[in-house]
């Protein structure tokens, strides 16, 4: 379900899209009979084990600890989604920063509002903080109103879309034989927003499946895996600002996530899994 923190040479929206990642590993609708659809996502909560798994030694990167907490749940009106993450980065010259991250975001069941709120810290001092909303019209463009730290607005292009949506989308193009997309993304995890996030994607195979299936002890599900890179809408880079890898079951849980930023790649390992009761609506 869709993203971090770091020392100050790394920006911190650059890690865990997760809110949004994290976030946008949720959603889907049509195709198949057999298929879930969003609204029989299985409301969770998920612990996630971060590690190092590879770094250039030009990133100055040498180590990697924390974990990260991500809670999906139906909220009858909406979908809420809740990211926190801790991060503990090691530096060759000795250096150890920490920092922790939190995400908390409320995305309509119709796609065409959300707000989020957003917290990051570092070594004990607060960084950045955002919280604001966006709404969309019926034609796909929009805006997003930022009431912190500053007030602001900025225009969200036609055909942009809240991270449950775009999750939706994929798993739509996925079976529909698709095996790429782009798509405009607003998730408000940074001032670089909204994202254009090229996606490749494929069925995973049955023997996945089985071991996701095992490993979460839940019903066999399809399985897809995805692979994201994010290129800040507003700044025509040739490469992304970073990208994701998950295989994401169809009731919306994701398995262990890989983070890369270029110089250095994370791997976040799932610990533990909490099925969430069904709200009273």
């Amino acid at each position: 379900m869709m993203a971090a923190f770091v020392d100050c040479r790394i920006p911190s929206a650059r890690l865990w899209r997760t809110g949004g990642i994290l976030v946008l590993v949720v959603m889907v609708a049509a195709a198949r009979p057999d298929r879930v659809r969003a609204a029989e996502f299985i409301g969770h909560q998920a612990l996630y084990r971060v590690s190092l798994a590879s770094a250039d030694a030009k990133s100055g990167v040498v180590s990697a600890r924390g974990a990260m907490l991500y809670r999906f749940a139906d909220a009858c009106d909406g979908w809420t989604a809740e990211n926190r993450t801790l991060l503990r980065l090691g530096y060759d010259e000795g250096d150890e920063n920490e920092t922790e991250w939190s995400q908390i975001s409320w995305e309509s069941k119709d796609g065409s509002k959300y707000r989020f709120r957003v917290r990051d810290v570092r070594d004990g001092d607060l960084s950045e903080e955002l919280e604001g909303q966006a709404s969309l019209t019926k034609g796909g463009a929009g805006i997003a109103r930022f009431v912190t730290p500053d007030q602001m607005e900025r225009s969200l292009p036609k055909g942009t879309v809240f991270p449950t949506h775009h999750v939706m989308a994929l798993l739509d193009a996925a079976h529909a034989g698709k095996r790429r997309l782009l798509n405009t993304v607003f998730d408000g995890t940074s001032q670089d927003n909204p994202y254009s996030v090229g996606a490749v994607f494929h069925e995973a195979s049955a023997s996945v499946r089985r071991a996701l299936a095992k490993k979460t002890k839940l019903a066999d599900l399809p399985v897809w895996a995805l692979r994201m890179a994010f290129f800040p809408e507003a700044d025509a880079e040739a490469m992304p600002k970073f990208e994701i890898g998950f295989n994401l079951r169809e009731d919306g849980i994701a398995d262990d996530i890989v983070q890369d930023f270029g110089d250095f790649v994370l791997l976040l390992t799932l610990q533990h899994l909490e099925i969430l009761p069904k709200p009273d609506c």
